[in-house]
């Protein structure tokens, strides 16, 4: 009677519920006839919107460029800087040959992010800086400059998720002309050296866009560009020369590919919440759910996270003298409204353990080692209805174990960022009306 006495005392404390639908005894094989599993769904939790001072945007082998423009997340741009690194320093017969043009070729467009039924533009920039890595990395706030004066234009309508989709990009003559030059006069025998005439190229989008494509820097993934020759490229720029053959009445046809680099390769991406719902929210200041009509946002590659706080977690430890965290799921769901096909949710999603001041401390994973995702549960025909369920036992207990207060929660990010860079969703907290989050743990007491 005690028992029962203080268990109801202690769920009340944590506005929780015991009931005969969630309270469940447990037969004498396993613990005496006094233990049972409660199943407690109404801990208390703070939810609210986070940004980080950057994100990493470099090693992910993937150009984001274009533009989003919507009134959740206001404007977020995105250009692509990156290093060349030619096949060879030197040409074929360089004392005859003779510079035809300078193509770049943009292929593996296998994602989008927005309106692909207008026209995309972009432009092409040389750098007038060189790309150094931050302690091994480049983030969406990595500056180096680049010419204002562009050497190249396209404008085409984008067609993801098609192999014989490329853009064709051909680039300044007289630009081509000086890069042939170099390689035919120069001494060039390595990078270092070569980085000293050209430091790279910068792919910006025109402000006119509303979308964001993902061109894959993949060598091994080629689109044929000329039926007759059979010539292939991935993403690459290619330097199309020739020489006269000995006899003088045949041209030999070369080529040269200067391909991006995959380590000095970033993208730079900015966010402008001016007029947004998110028009307060920077790094220094977050926006608790209550303030957002019961609702949170994340969003990849401006480092836009959903922050999970349960203040009263510990307060479990009061509800019997002997316990066992059986399972505990967290699950939440996409506001309905915030979400089309043109601007979808995105899957997998990471979490992770925070601290006080929001900094990542771990990940969540299965043995250790393994990073645990979670995908969208979308089958159901009702949207309320579709969630995103993350296994939280792991982190139940070690709040519960701990010997000082660490203050930590959870931290919730799109960040498999070569899948979904600008991947966004809203999320309803635990009071929002259509879209509800919940916490659900069980438990073991005796």
């Amino acid at each position: 009677m005690y028992k029962y006495l203080l268990l109801c005392i202690s769920l009340m404390f944590l506005f929780s519920c015991e009931d005969e639908s969630n309270t469940y005894e447990v037969g004498s094989s396993w613990m005496d006839a006094q233990s049972k599993i409660v199943m407690i769904d109404t801990l208390t939790m703070k939810m609210s919107t986070i940004m980080m001072d950057s994100t990493i945007t470099s090693g992910k082998r993937v150009m984001m460029i274009g533009n989003i423009q919507e009134q959740s997340f206001g404007k977020v741009t995105s250009s692509s800087l990156f290093e060349l690194t030619p096949s060879s320093y030197s040409l074929s017969s360089p004392s005859t040959a003779v510079y035809d043009s300078l193509v770049m070729y943009l292929t593996n467009t296998d994602f989008y992010y927005g309106d692909t039924l207008k026209t995309y533009k972009l432009a092409v920039h040389p750098l007038t800086d060189r790309i150094k890595l931050n302690n091994g990395y480049l983030y969406n706030k990595s500056n180096f400059n680049y010419s204002s004066n562009s050497i190249g234009n396209a404008e085409f309508y984008p067609r993801p998720n098609t192999d014989s989709s490329y853009v064709k990009i051909k680039l300044d003559q007289s630009y081509g002309q000086a890069l042939f030059n170099t390689l035919k006069n120069s001494d060039v025998t390595n990078q270092e050296y070569f980085l000293n005439f050209y430091k790279g190229l910068a792919l910006v989008p025109s402000s006119e866009n509303n979308v964001m494509l993902r061109f894959g820097i993949n060598s091994a993934y080629q689109v044929q560009i000329n039926k007759s020759t059979k010539e292939k490229v991935s993403n690459v720029v290619r330097m199309y020369y020739h020489t006269t053959s000995q006899n003088g009445t045949e041209l030999v046809k070369y080529t040269l590919d200067l391909s991006p680099s995959t380590t000095l390769q970033y993208n730079k991406i900015s966010s402008d919440f001016t007029g947004s719902e998110l028009a307060n929210l920077t790094p220094q200041n977050s926006i608790p759910s209550t303030s957002l009509g019961n609702k949170t946002y994340l969003m990849a590659g401006i480092g836009v996270y959903t922050k999970v706080e349960i203040p009263y977690m510990k307060s479990l430890k009061n509800l019997y003298e002997n316990y066992k965290i059986i399972d505990a799921t967290l699950s939440v769901s996409p506001v309905a409204g915030y979400y089309s096909n043109n601007f979808y949710n995105p899957s997998p999603l990471y979490y992770y353990v925070g601290d006080k001041l929001n900094h990542l401390v771990s990940n969540y994973t299965s043995d250790g080692s393994t990073e645990i995702t979670t995908s969208l549960s979308d089958s159901s025909e009702f949207q309320n209805e579709h969630t995103y369920n993350f296994s939280m036992r792991t982190y139940v207990n070690s709040i519960l174990t701990e010997t000082t207060s660490s203050n930590h929660n959870t931290l919730i990010y799109p960040s498999s960022y070569a899948d979904v860079l600008c991947g966004k969703t809203v999320f309803g907290d635990a009071k929002n009306k259509t879209n509800p989050a919940k916490l659900k743990i069980y438990m073991l007491g005796y």
